[in-house]
């Protein structure tokens, strides 16, 4: 079997609050983008439950510390099967880019385990165990352009949004997300648009207003070439440039193909060790 497991970018990103446990509460705005990593994945019969996991690329991460692991794990607590499960990943969206790539790929696993099983979770329970994977993880179970809150399991999808084009450089280096966040300097102002941005139909025109990531702050102080990305994007044409996430991955935002096509073509000239994507809003 054959899955596409998509990116996504923050168009908007505040931090709110800060839970006992650490972790930092959240208002988002997440879409789903038109860039796959490819996943093959074969089930065979067995006797005894058990996952193997292929990359295309190396990454640095434990085999049991990968998302499809913990999914995997996690769905073995509330499902009896004992299939093996052999999982391929061709890996086309960068890691440490803050483009959701390992979400995806665990959100892609534990729907096509689900769909080929024929079960059907309680959407508390797929909450709980899409949360515990990762945090952007439940956005992905549902994939579409959504407000998302708390860290993460709270995911509104708008009832409309615009279908936008995007160039996306991502730089030749990673950056931890642990670091950004610790990094950043909490003054717990909530906006009141928050709450209208959850409820509203979304234009391009209030999108481009409002569009801001909070971690943005602390990543340009250590890494300036996320401000000269940004620049140069709105150089060449993006209507606004933002950082996703914590990064490294930054993207503009353009009226129509053909600009984001030039300005696709002056990026590869201009940053030609970089990764960089043409790509638009799916899901829409």
């Amino acid at each position: 079997m054959a899955l596409l497991a998509n990116a996504k970018l923050n168009l908007y990103l505040k931090i709110v609050g800060k839970k006992e446990n650490g972790y930092h509460l959240l208002n988002m705005i997440n879409v789903p983008i038109s860039i796959y990593d490819e996943i093959e994945i074969e089930i065979t019969p067995s006797k005894e439950t058990a996952l193997s996991q292929s990359f295309s690329i190396q990454i640095d991460c434990p085999f049991e510390k990968t998302t499809i692991y913990k999914a995997f794990n996690l769905l073995k607590k509330h499902i009896s099967f004992s299939e093996k499960f052999f999982v391929s990943i061709k890996k086309n969206i960068p890691t440490g880019s803050g483009m959701g790539g390992g979400s995806s790929d665990a959100a892609a696993f534990i729907k096509l385990v689900l769909e080929n099983f024929g079960l059907n979770l309680t959407e508390t329970l797929m909450t709980e165990i899409a949360n515990e994977v990762g945090a952007d993880v439940p956005f992905f179970l549902l994939n579409k352009p959504a407000f998302v809150e708390g860290i993460g399991e709270h995911v509104t999808v708008f009832d409309s949004f615009p279908l936008l084009n995007f160039v996306i450089i991502v730089p030749d280096f990673a950056i931890s997300t642990k670091w950004a966040y610790e990094n950043f300097k909490m003054t717990l102002t909530k906006k009141e648009d928050d709450i209208i941005i959850k409820n509203s139909q979304l234009n391009k025109d209030l999108l481009l207003k409002i569009m801001d990531n909070d971690l943005e702050k602390p990543v340009l102080l250590k890494y300036p070439i996320i401000g000269d990305i940004k620049k140069f994007l709105e150089n060449n044409g993006a209507l606004r440039a933002m950082m996703t996430g914590s990064g490294s991955a930054v993207f503009g935002v353009f009226d129509d193909e053909v600009k984001a096509e030039e300005a696709y073509l002056a990026s590869k000239s201009r940053f030609s060790c970089y990764k960089i994507f043409n790509s638009k809003t799916i899901g829409v």
